[in-house]
């Protein structure tokens, strides 16, 4: 059995390290002995996996600042188990994967997974630009860079990336987990005391300028005329705005009950400037809710006909685009709700992309043996 050491930024609540932990858990496990290393802390995830029998190490790292000591840490770390793949996640991880590949010594392969695309770069930190500009020189070691979104591929060899180790692996949905359920659409609206009738529009995520809430916030504040027939619903840290009519938007804070709200949604909306591959995206059309979404990463292609597109930063057109949402009748909303749980069954589910997961890591051990 092979063996894969996997670098990671941190475990907290996000969508690489989410894609990680739904990889893990659903069959990438088994073929492959896996671990984790977080740069940072535990997190979110790390007592997860660890339920799971799969082994974290946490090298505490202050964010920004690799210390000796937290090298010397990184280091002692993967060197008690052999690998036979050393996988970084995020430019962080994959710039720390990088150095513990030419440090370490044996055959091993070495892969890197991006996960944004390079839309919105100025909002980087300087210390992220300037590891994404080293990403650059140093990208041909890798033997494999995973993309989780295709549009990111042409912007990366654009500035200088290799094109040669390049491979699109999107994310992948539980179908069996991310699922409809009617009833939770008047459960819902009994716990938020939303009249029955009323459409509500989700949001999950955090503050934060890539995710762009306000955006969200500032095209529904547009939609006056539809104050009786809508409720937003924002579930995320931070999210909270003053201003609206607490019957109209809900701000709910962070909530590990996702599943569970998603299901009581009519439709989703994404609003962000910055995106690879949209878990929320996903995990709501493998629910049956159609998106609205910004026109940010591939999220227009995954949508595909099943959603309504907006320009990103323009919140004019994303109101229009809930309108024309809300307008919907229930037969036609629910008609395009099941067409996007198809395409998330037929090209995204969980299964098909551990498989391809494993033919790459399959691949990548041969050539290095």
């Amino acid at each position: 059995m092979s063996f894969v050491t996997h670098i990671i930024t941190g475990l907290n609540v996000g969508g690489a390290e989410r894609a990680l932990f739904n990889l893990l858990t659903n069959g990438l496990e088994g073929p492959f002995e896996n671990r984790v290393i977080s740069l940072t802390d535990m997190g979110h995830y790390g007592p997860l996996l660890r339920e799971q029998g799969i082994q974290v190490t946490c090298i505490n790292m202050q964010p920004g600042r690799p210390t000796p000591v937290a090298l010397w840490r990184l280091h002692k770390s993967v060197k008690e188990h052999p690998f036979g793949i050393l996988q970084g996640w995020m430019i962080h991880g994959n710039i720390a994967a990088s150095l513990e590949s030419k440090m370490c010594t044996g055959q091993h392969a070495l892969i890197w997974n991006i996960r944004r695309t390079l839309e919105g770069i100025e909002s980087m930190r300087a210390s992220t630009r300037a590891l994404t500009k080293l990403g650059a020189r140093i990208s041909r070691s890798a033997d494999a860079v995973i993309y989780n979104a295709q549009k990111a591929i042409p912007q990366y060899v654009g500035i200088g990336y290799s094109d040669t180790n390049a491979h699109y692996l999107p994310n992948g949905f539980d179908t069996a987990v991310w699922h409809p359920d009617p009833e939770e659409k008047t459960r819902l609206r009994a716990e938020l005391g939303i009249a029955p009738g009323t459409r509500i529009i989700g949001f999950v995520g955090r503050r934060h300028p890539d995710k762009d809430p306000d955006n969200l916030l500032d095209a529904f504040g547009m939609l006056q005329h539809l104050a009786d027939k809508a409720c937003l619903v924002m579930v995320g840290r931070d999210l909270e705005r003053p201003g609206f009519d607490p019957a109209r938007v809900k701000f709910l804070g962070q909530r590990t009950d996702i599943q569970t709200l998603m299901q009581g949604f009519d439709v989703l909306c994404l609003s962000s400037q910055v995106e690879g591959f949209p878990n929320v995206i996903g995990e709501a059309m493998a629910t049956a809710v159609p998106c609205v979404t910004t026109d940010v990463g591939d999220a227009r292609s995954i949508v595909s006909d099943t959603g309504w597109v907006a320009p990103p930063r323009d919140p004019q057109q994303l109101a229009l685009c809930l309108q024309e949402a809300l307008s919907t009748s229930p037969a036609a909303l629910k008609e395009r709700g099941e067409h996007a749980r198809a395409r998330i069954v037929t090209h995204f589910s969980i299964e098909a992309v551990v498989e391809r997961y494993v033919s790459l890591y399959r691949s990548v051990t041969k050539d290095v043996h």
